[in-house]
């Protein structure tokens, strides 16, 4: 049997999150971000959606700064930044 991958374990967003644990509902944000977009594939989620699963319209920026870091990290290394 195979061992599970870094991203199977779900390690590979926090290697990755430049929010730190001291910040819980930032990091939060930021992880639910990256799930959502590893769970849903590519595509602009609507700006309803982000702050709905940020958990607070404080949050969004977290949330999409997430969701982008993971895009890019399913895609192209060398992609742009997200753009809504």
């Amino acid at each position: 049997m195979e061992s599970s991958s870094v991203e199977d374990r779900g390690e590979t967003w926090a290697e990755r999150c430049p929010i730190g644990e001291e910040s819980p509902a930032r990091h939060k944000a930021w992880r639910r971000g990256w799930e959502y977009r590893k769970e849903r594939g590519p595509g602009t989620p609507k700006m309803e959606v982000a702050g709905e699963m940020a958990g607070s319209s404080d949050l969004v920026s977290e949330w999409l700064e997430g969701f982008g870091a993971a895009d890019r990290h399913f895609t192209d290394p060398e992609a742009g930044p997200l753009r809504l």
